[in-house]
């Protein structure tokens, strides 16, 4: 047999709470990375818009294509941020959709 001490012997084990994670937590983590994934897109779209135009080129645009500007990388900056975002609420969404009421 082993030895315990006197204090184990009566002691019951000392648990941590449980976790009360609600559903408003998750779902609001929810429409916040569709909203921050909407946002971006529409961005993105808006900016490729404004560069290279909808349709065929007319003469408001540059009509020589090698002379357009295009996005710069601070479009693909703002798009990694967005992406970074919506992965860490799609985490916290998770987790508030696993836990127990």
């Amino acid at each position: 047999m082993q030895a315990t001490s006197e204090a184990a012997i009566g002691a019951e084990p000392v648990l941590a709470p449980p976790r009360r994670k609600s559903y408003l937590k998750a779902n609001v983590a929810t429409v916040l990375a569709i909203a921050v994934a909407a946002t971006a897109a529409w961005v993105t779209a808006m900016a490729y818009v404004e560069a290279y135009g909808i349709g065929v080129t007319h003469y408001g645009q540059s009509t020589d294509p090698t002379k357009r500007a295009g996005p710069d990388a601070s479009l693909f900056v703002l798009d990694a941020l967005a992406l970074l975002i919506v992965i860490v609420l799609a985490r916290v969404a998770i987790r508030g959709f696993r836990s127990p009421r």
